[in-house]
């Protein structure tokens, strides 16, 4: 079976559906097992605790990222020192880029009435990798120790490969460009798009605030009212799953409201759970239901974004969306970074205040700012006589 990006396909199958979101859950998952296991990890090594897709086959791709992942993996789990593991950790990052390939394929497959459905449905499964990975690695932490959670998530990155090479689509990218050209293109390529800029703003200030959360949740339940193990984050994580289930239901929203509504939707509910946790955050039934919140306002919005993003062009989907999950992880490793600095220095109530201000620079993206287009053609005609 091979798919051309230049297909207008018709539908895609929902087993095709579950088992992109599979993959996408299972490798994204890896880039979070740490998260729950910082104050093991910290007490093994003895340190603080706060101390691209348009001109590859997709799908060799895709299986060669997923053997580096097993390789990795199984570095991080032979670690013998901080060094070590801080540099595997940086490799586990580097190659797990498995769902940014994923995620436009889905969107070149489905048709143009329901693809917000389908991405939303794809959702689930990196939703449920990002909070699932809490769930398992500290289960597993608890019982087995942390080098077990790599050993773990190696043998299922290998069951992942099987079904990959059994079941995935081929495609590559139509007339695809030389890789030199594709990333000379980027540069001029986020400038132009004022869509792609908001909806980097966007996404970036909502998973900051989303990692901010999560990064620092596990230190809340360390502390006093609660004195809970690691293996409870992954119990708060398992509610934030069910709020994954949610990300369909903005699909739908966003192919018959359209996705700017759906966005002031989802950061209005993360807004709310982080004003809400500044007072409840010391009571497990509202943080609970903060998880919950935060979960959906976070993911619907990425769904709601890369709908707006996918709109400009099949042929430039996967590098848009580069483009676009490069903001939303360095989002992702600011909100954690100044998540814990906040913890460090005035605990709970900075974390929540920081959030909030990310949020609010996320609300500024929706506010429409015109530049000329004469000032755009100008630029792009004087970047193309420099090249």
């Amino acid at each position: 079976m091979i798919v051309k990006d230049s297909e207008k396909t018709s539908d895609i199958s929902k087993g095709l559906v579950l088992l992109m979101a599979t993959v996408c859950g299972f490798t994204v998952a890896n880039v979070y097992l740490n998260q729950t296991l910082l104050v093991s990890m910290s007490a093994s090594f003895h340190v603080s605790a706060a101390s691209m897709g348009d001109i590859f086959e997709r799908k060799k791709l895709i299986l060669f990222l997923l053997f580096a992942i097993c390789i990795v993996l199984a570095l991080n789990a032979l670690s013998i020192n901080k060094t070590w593991m801080l540099v595997t950790s940086l490799a586990l990052g580097i190659v797990t880029v498995v769902p940014q390939i994923i995620v436009p394929l889905a969107a070149n497959i489905a048709s143009g009435h329901n693809r917000g459905k389908v991405l939303g449905n794809v959702a689930i499964g990196l939703v449920s990798g990002i909070l699932g990975a809490r769930l398992v690695s500290g289960f597993i932490d608890v019982h087995f120790g942390w080098r077990m959670v790599y050993w773990t998530s190696a043998v299922a990155t290998l069951f992942m490969i099987l079904l990959v090479y059994v079941y995935f689509p081929k495609s590559k990218g139509a007339n695809a460009p030389s890789y030199k050209h594709l990333i000379m293109s980027l540069g001029p390529l986020f400038i132009k798009e004022r869509a792609l800029q908001q909806a980097c703003v966007s996404q970036g200030m909502m998973f900051a605030s989303f990692s901010a959360f999560w990064t620092t949740l596990v230190f809340l339940l360390d502390t006093d009212p609660y004195f809970y193990g690691s293996d409870m984050v992954g119990v708060i994580g398992l509610v934030g799953i069910a709020g994954a289930f949610a990300t369909p239901i903005i699909g739908r929203l966003i192919d018959t409201k359209g996705a700017k509504f759906a966005s002031l939707l989802c950061m209005s509910i993360s807004l709310l759970a982080f004003i809400g946790l500044i007072r409840g955050g010391d009571w497990l039934p509202g943080l609970i239901l903060g998880a919950l919140l935060i979960t959906i306002g976070t993911q619907a919005n990425q769904v709601a974004c890369q709908f707006t993003i996918f709109q400009l062009g099949e042929e430039k989907r996967s590098r848009l969306n580069g483009l676009y999950m490069v903001s939303t992880f360095l989002g992702g490793s600011l909100g954690s970074y100044v998540g814990l600095l906040a913890w460090s220095k005035w605990e709970w109530h900075g974390v929540c205040a920081i959030a909030i201000l990310m949020i609010a620079i996320s609300f500024c993206s929706l506010i429409p700012i015109s530049i000329p287009k004469k000032t755009i053609g100008n630029f792009m005609n004087k970047k193309g006589s420099n090249t």
